[in-house]
Order: C-alpha cells, then sequence, then structure tokens
C-alpha cells in the first residue's frame, strides 16, 4: 500500500478538497462481520500522504443512506458506539504492536495501543487532530498523525504496517482493507504494508505538561469519644484546604525510547474504589487507574502473550507488578488509642520509566518510584503523639522482551526490587526490608501459522527482613507454614529471608473452529510477591484439559455458537488433592445479535487446606454450581445484560447472585448506566476465630471456631456521561451499597480432615450471650477446657460513593478537570436485613466532601 508525499497544505477539516486527495483512491474494503469475506455493503476510498512532521489520512466513506449514519457524541476513548472509522498502524514493522486512531462523525476520538497482536490498552492519550464532514454520500474525514507520536527508528527501506477498519453501525458491520477471518484472533499480523516513505528521521520528542491543582475538603465531625471526654476531633477542622503543583515530562531518547517522568504526581481525577465487603483472609484486589502507571503498562504485563485466549481453572495467576502497590495506604499503625489524622496514601515523590524499542528487536522498559516517609498523629486526651506508619521505599521494575521469526517465538525478562527504610521496631517487625523476584516468559510457535503455541514464565522470588517479620509472613494467609498437620512445611522462626518460586505452561491449538487449551501451573510454598507484585495463594500444583467448538457461520437461528468442557485438577506439595472440578459451556449469538453463555460445574470432595486458616485440614465438600449471562443488542437505545450465578454443596451451603446492567441512551450525547445487583448466600463454616486451648488435643491445641453465615448484599452501579463537545465532557458515577450479615449457630472443627463440627451448646458444651459478646464453655462446667469469649461478627454497613467530573480538552494535551467526590457511611451490628432502614440511615447520614480542580498545559518541543 502506497504513501504519497504531501503536495500540498492540508487542512484538517474533514473536507477533501486538496490536491493529495484529488489521486486515485485506495478501496476495496471486505467484511469481517457480519457476511465474513464479502465486499461491505458501502464503498470506502482512503488516501495517504506524507511530510517530515506527519501522516496524513483521508478517507471517504460513502452511504447510500446518510440520514442513517449513526452519530454519537462520546468521551475519548469511551465507545463510539456509532459508525466510526480507525486507522492502524505498526510504526515498528514487527507484526505484534501497534497504534489505533479512531473518530466517528461527530469528531468524537479515540486511541489505544496494540499489543500481543490482537490486544489494545486504550490508557495511551496521543496528540494528534481529526476532521469529519457530512455530506449527501456519506462522510469525509481526514487524520494528521505526528511522527513525534510514534516510536520508531530510521529503517531504509522505511516499511510500516497499516490498517484500515470501519464500522457500519446499523449494520454491525466491520471492515477491512484486509480479510480478517472470525476463527483467526490475530490482527496486527495481519496488516498490511505501507511503503512509499522516505527521508523520515524520527523526530526529537520532548514534552512537559505542568500542573497546578487546589482541593477543599469538607467534612463532617464524626460522633465524640468516651476516652476523650466528650472533647470533637482536634484533626477534624470542618474545612481543609490545599494546593499541590507538579509536572509529567516526555523526552525521547532515541527514535523508539522514551523517558516519563512525574513530578509530585495527582491523581484527583481518578474514580474511587468501589465498596465490597472481604470476610476472606485475603486482599481485595483494585484495578489500577492512575494515568501514569496506566499509560504503557502493556509492556511491563508478564507471563502472557503468544496465544490469544489463555484459559485458567481454578487458577489467578501471579501479578508480579502491581502498581497500585506504590503510593498505597500506609501499613503502619499508631501505637496510642485517641483522635487520629493518618493519610490515606502514600506520598509519591516522584516516579520515572523509561519504555521503547531498541534497533536490536528489545522491547525494553523500567520504572522506578520513590515513596516518601509519612506519619500517623494521635490526640489521647489532649495529649498529642506521632508514629512512623509508612517507610521511606523505593521501588523498581525492569522488563526486557523480544520476538523472533515473525514473531512466532518470543523471551521476555522481568526484575522487581523494593528497597524499604524500616528504621522504627514497630515497621521491621511489619514490613520486609527487601524484597526481589526475577522472571523469564515467552512462547513458542510449533508452525508458521501459529496453530499450535506454548507460552509459558517462571519466576523466583526473595524477601528478607528481620526475624519476627519473617516468621510473620510465614503465618500469613498466603504461606500457613504453621498447618499442625502438614508435613511439607514447617515455621523458621530464626529464617530472615523467605525463597520461592514459581511456574505455569500453557500449550493450545490457537486457529480453526477447533480450540484445545491445556495448561500447569505450580506455586512454591515459599513464593511471595506482595511487596510489589499480586499474589493470594501459594502451594498449588494445578493443571486443566480444555476442549471447545465453534461454529462461526451464521444458520437460521444462530451467528455463533460454541461448546466446551474442561477438567481440573490441583494439589498442594503434601501430595493432597485440593480440588477437581468438571465443567461444561456454550456460547450463543442469535441472528437479532441478543446472546448469552452457560456455565455448568461440579466440585468433587477433595481437601481444604485453607478453612482453618493455618489450623488443621478439613474436607471440602462436594457441590454443584452455575453461571449465566445473557445481552441484548447493544445498539439499541434501550439494552442491557444480565449475570446469574447459584451454587449449592453438600453440607446445605448455597449463593445465589445476580447482577442486571441496564444501558440507555436518551440523547446522542447522553449515555447513561444502572447496574443494581443482588447477592443472598448462606456459608455453613464461615470462620470466626482461632482459641489456644492445650486440652483440645484433638486439633492440635486449638480450638477453630467457625458460624453459620447469612450475608445480603444490595448494591448498584450508576454511571452518566454527558458530551458537549469531542474535547467536554461531564461524567458521574455513584455507588449505594449495602449489605448484612447474620452470625450464628457457633461451633468449631471438630475432627481434622473432614467436614464436621461441634455446635456450641450442644454435646455437653454451653454457650451464652451477653450483648455482642459470647461466652463458651466448650465442654461444660465440669471438663478441663477454660471458657472463652468471642465477639458477635454480626454486621449491617452501608455506603454511597460518588464522583463528578468536568474534563475539558481545551487545547491538544492540555486539559482542565473539575472533581466533586462525596462519600458517606454506616456500619452497627445488628445482623439484620432491614433494607429500607439501611437506606434510610445511609441517605440521612451527612457526608464527606472533596472538590478539586486541576490544570494541566502541554508544552512540546
Amino acid at each position: 500500500m502506497p504513501a504519497q508525499p504531501r503536495v500540498a497544505a492540508i487542512v484538517i477539516d474533514g473536507v477533501l478538497s486538496e490536491p493529495d486527495w484529488q489521486r486515485p483512491p485506495i478501496g476495496g474494503f471486505i467484511q469481517r462481520e457480519p457476511d465474513e469475506g464479502m465486499p461491505s455493503k458501502e464503498d470506502s476510498f482512503v488516501w495517504i500522504s506524507y511530510d517530515a512532521e506527519a501522516l496524513y489520512v483521508a478517507a471517504k466513506l460513502c452511504d447510500r443512506s446518510p440520514d442513517s449514519i449513526v452519530a454519537r457524541l462520546v468521551r475519548r476513548d469511551e465507545g463510539f458506539d456509532s459508525d466510526w472509522f480507525r486507522v492502524l498502524l505498526d510504526a515498528n514493522y514487527d507484526r505484534l504492536t501497534g497504534y489505533m486512531f479512531g473518530t466517528n462523525p461527530t469528531g468524537s476520538i479515540a486511541d489505544g495501543l496494540y499489543y500481543d497482536d490482537n490486544k489494545i490498552d486504550l490508557s495511551w492519550d496521543g496528540v494528534w487532530s481529526v476532521g469529519v464532514k457530512r455530506d449527501s454520500v456519506g462522510w469525509s474525514v481526514e487524520f494528521r498523525i505526528p511522527f513525534s507520536q510514534l516510536r520508531f527508528e530510521r529503517r531504509d527501506p522505511f516499511l510500516m504496517g497499516i490498517e484500515f477498519e470501519r464500522r457500519i453501525y446499523r449494520r454491525n458491520e466491520y471492515s477491512y482493507l484486509s480479510l480478517h477471518p472470525l476463527n483467526d484472533q490475530v490482527r496486527v499480523s495481519r496488516w498490511s504494508q505501507l511503503v512509499g516513505i522516505e527521508g523520515i528521521t524520527p523526530p526529537k520528542r520532548i514534552e512537559f505538561v505542568p500542573y497546578v491543582a487546589a482541593t477543599a475538603k469538607l467534612v463532617e465531625h464524626p460522633p465524640v469519644h468516651s476516652f476523650n471526654k466528650g472533647r470533637d476531633d482536634p484533626y477534624v477542622l470542618g474545612r481543609d484546604y490545599f494546593a499541590h503543583i507538579g509536572a509529567d515530562l516526555k523526552v525521547g531518547l532515541t527514535g523508539d525510547l522514551t523517558m516519563d517522568v512525574a513530578l509530585n504526581p495527582d491523581f484527583a481525577q481518578v474514580e474511587v474504589d468501589p465498596a465490597v465487603v472481604n470476610l476472606t483472609a485475603y486482599e481485595t484486589f483494585f484495578e489500577e487507574k492512575r494515568p501514569f502507571f496506566l499509560e504503557g503498562a502493556t509492556i511491563l504485563r508478564f507471563g502472557r502473550g503468544g496465544a490469544t485466549s489463555l484459559m485458567n481453572f481454578n487458577w489467578s495467576d501471579p501479578i508480579f507488578f502491581y502498581s497500585r502497590r506504590i503510593g498505597r495506604a500506609p501499613q503502619g499503625k499508631v501505637s496510642h488509642v485517641g483522635f487520629t489524622n493518618i493519610p490515606d496514601r502514600t506520598t509519591i515523590l516522584g516516579a520515572a520509566k523509561v519504555s521503547g524499542k531498541t534497533e536490536g528487536g528489545w522491547s525494553l522498559a523500567a520504572l522506578s518510584a520513590v515513596t516518601q516517609r509519612e506519619h500517623g498523629s494521635v490526640d489521647s486526651a489532649g495529649f498529642r503523639y506521632e508514629d512512623e506508619i509508612e517507610p521511606l521505599s523505593v521501588y523498581t521494575v525492569i522488563r526486557a522482551k523480544r520476538e523472533f521469526n515473525n514473531s512466532r517465538h518470543s523471551i521476555g525478562l522481568l526484575g522487581t526490587y523494593v528497597e524499604r527504610d524500616t528504621r522504627t521496631d514497630g515497621l521491621a517487625a511489619l514490613l520486609n526490608r527487601r524484597a526481589m523476584t526475577l522472571g523469564v516468559d515467552g512462547w513458542y510457535s510449533f508452525d508458521e501459522q501459529k496453530e499450535w503455541i506454548l507460552t509459558g514464565w517462571s519466576g523466583i522470588s526473595r524477601v528478607e527482613g528481620r526475624a519476627d517479620r519473617i516468621y510473620a509472613l510465614q503465618h500469613s494467609s498466603q504461606h500457613y507454614f504453621q498447618r499442625p498437620d502438614a508435613t511439607h512445611v514447617s515455621a523458621d522462626s530464626s529464617a530472615m529471608s523467605l525463597s520461592g518460586w514459581a511456574t505455569r505452561l500453557w500449550l493450545s491449538k490457537d486457529r480453526g473452529n477447533l480450540r484445545i487449551n491445556g495448561a500447569l501451573g505450580i506455586v512454591h510454598p515459599s513464593f511471595e510477591l506482595n511487596d510489589i507484585g499480586y499474589h493470594s495463594k501459594s502451594d498449588i500444583i494445578n493443571s486443566h484439559l480444555y476442549v471447545a467448538y465453534s461454529w462461526f457461520e451464521p444458520d437460521r437461528v444462530f451467528r455463533y455458537k460454541s461448546i466446551g468442557a474442561a477438567v481440573l485438577q490441583e494439589f498442594n506439595f503434601g501430595g493432597l488433592r485440593t480440588a477437581h472440578t468438571y465443567v461444561a459451556l456454550s456460547n450463543l449469538m442469535l441472528l437479532s445479535y441478543w446472546g448469552g453463555y452457560i456455565f455448568l460445574g461440579y466440585d468433587g470432595e477433595s481437601y481444604d487446606d485453607r478453612l482453618t486458616r493455618g489450623g488443621p485440614l478439613s474436607r471440602l465438600l462436594s457441590s454443584v454450581y452455575t453461571s449465566m449471562y445473557f445481552y441484548s443488542d447493544s445498539r439499541k437505545n434501550v439494552s442491557g445484560n444480565l449475570s446469574l450465578f447459584a451454587s449449592k454443596n453438600e453440607s446445605g451451603a448455597w449463593n445465589v447472585t445476580s447482577g442486571l446492567n441496564l444501558n440507555l441512551k436518551p440523547s446522542k450525547a447522553v449515555l447513561v448506566s444502572v447496574g443494581p445487583y443482588l447477592s443472598r448466600q448462606l456459608n455453613m463454616a464461615q470462620y470466626v476465630a482461632t482459641i489456644n486451648d492445650p486440652t483440645a488435643q484433638h486439633t492440635y491445641g486449638n480450638r477453630y471456631v467457625f458460624a453459620t453465615l447469612s450475608q445480603t448484599t444490595l448494591a448498584a452501579t450508576v454511571r452518566l456521561n454527558v458530551t458537549f463537545t469531542p474535547g467536554l465532557s461531564l461524567q458521574l458515577y455513584a455507588q449505594p451499597f449495602i449489605a448484612v450479615g447474620d452470625y450464628d449457630n457457633l461451633k468449631e472443627l471438630s475432627q481434622p480432615g473432614t467436614y464436621r463440627f461441634l455446635t456450641y451448646g450442644e454435646g455437653g458444651s454451653r454457650i451464652v450471650r451477653s450483648g455482642d459478646l459470647y461466652e463458651i464453655d466448650p465442654d461444660g462446667p465440669t471438663g478441663r477446657a477454660a471458657p472463652f469469649l468471642v465477639t458477635d461478627r454480626s454486621f449491617n454497613i452501608g455506603s454511597l460513593k460518588a464522583n463528578v467530573v468536568l474534563r475539558w480538552e481545551f487545547l491538544p494535551g492540555s486539559t482542565l478537570y473539575g472533581v466533586w467526590t462525596n462519600q458517606k457511611s454506616f456500619a452497627d451490628t445488628r445482623g439484620k436485613v432491614q433494607i429500607e432502614d439501611d437506606l434510610s440511615t445511609l441517605l440521612r447520614d451527612r457526608p464527606d466532601n472533596v472538590f478539586s480542580i486541576k490544570l494541566s498545559y502541554w508544552i512540546s518541543k
């Protein structure tokens, strides 16, 4: 596909009047959907020009029914939900990565980065320009894409991969210049070759974006506390005001290596995390939302690639780099009781990253961030104390990756390093002083068509710290070395380090109607990532085999259909089977574009080495479950989807969860989404406490206390997007949340390796409730066991979180944000489902409000 030198000035307005666009065009778009391989129903013509600074693309998108063109104003990268046109560029010509630049008939824009051949990251925001124009024969578009926004090395001859993609919304037609079969999920490697560009030198890239921000925090006074003799909280002033300045700097080191620096980064415009109730022993995972850590993060992703679909069953991939560790809430605690003033996040003093590709074909990335020492203050009866609650810390990630033989093979390396200045006893006992990981990943294609692919990764970890810290880590929920009946692990109180390893291999048949995926994953008991990564469980040997068959050709009823089945087995390093599961699933789409999937599963009986949270084994009873998801045609003004999940096991425990998402389009510039969610579950053995009792010899000197938990969760997610112009938008996010948990029927595990319990109040045991406390005598007044107290864990909690963000891109790359955050919450110990009362309490509560304004200005050289 040829590009021609620009012959005259081009005005980016969508009017194709320039001499460059009078030359013969490129045409012949081919459908991927709905009629694969057929010519597009409407003509599309493309022209390509260039000069020393930019690539220019023009397209005439004909439509015999121009009044039927769907044009919708949307916020940048929010999904056009309309007709659209995209320019796709493989600037490195590596057949694996690329850029996407898109627009629709209103001039709304989207851009992003392709990686791993078929995945796209929309967090990247380039600085480029586009113009659109509608007329009696369709619509036309002009792009100006500066070479400064593309990463590439000088090449002779200069080649790029290029593709154009058009969607005709009313027909749900997707068409390209090249054929993209439905049974082949690759993208970038199918793009055409762009030739004819000469004399292009990678430009020097320097971008400087300073910002100023101001915040007003309006906080209601909390209730007074008796330990402070009725005094108000001295740290809550009602009105607090803050100002911030900082900057982002982007410097092109070479044609394809870029350094990004963030000085005192501010994330006021970032959406709040949703509310959750976590009754497990594991940390809740939240997605990254901060722009600095999102942009270009694809190269730091580790362990996947090659195959387009890598299945997992009862397996969560350890995440070697979890960027939310940087700037997290301080982890330490203050040493006194009283009113507290504790920051909700750790200040990032500065962060820098270098990323890009070398002439030798290596993709490189390095990221380093420094977070400051944080302190918490306490006012106890008028006396002030201050404790260090987060040490000065340095986080570093280094990544290298290379593809070979037209991306048929790849190998990569990843290293991470964390260093903390834990100079206080409290922090030295709580945190690792040093943490390191090293991993290798890649894939190998057994044939030129990349039909059979082996993908895998392996990694090692090491953490160092004081002996009491490492001993506590061995007892944590990721490891549970203290399990009394485990013969393959034991806690070492003298150890000052912990080292482990993990690996995962997938073999995939990745093309055609028949798909096969098998995997083996192993996580050593001592493997530890959580200083800079994320993983919740070690001591795993997991394997599965998955087979599926898909029909991509429409019939009289279905546009698409597939069936699949899988079997998995899981063991721990002691040789005990901890899971064996059989699943069947089906995915269907009707000709009307309504569809859904059904997932059926059976878990056989096995051992549970986690239920007692460091205690002896118990039994995991067999269970059945189903998951269903149904959706309507998303092109309609009213559309939605419904999800259902239900499970039940032999003990009588059950779970029913449903979620509805309703999407409304009241106008061409307004999108409304409402998503109510309801979950009801009965857990027959919810962990409560471990009580030391030497008389409990049948359970190794401890009593493992459980309860029957009846839990109800009601929540909703509400989103409103109003777009005034392609650069000016208003976004609202709100989440009301209510959760109720009733703990009842307290009991203890009666015999290791079983799912049998002694219910307190039966068999000679005694239980008496007094307020929120239970006094339990496990063998009655005449027994040798000492009575103990357990707190009633029942709860009613509620919250309402809301964000409103006004975003105005007043100049390319320069943005003004106005943000309002509103939060309120309550908590008590009723444990009764009283939704009306809880909603009334939540609405009556006075909120905390935070107002922020942020102005950033893009300067480029």
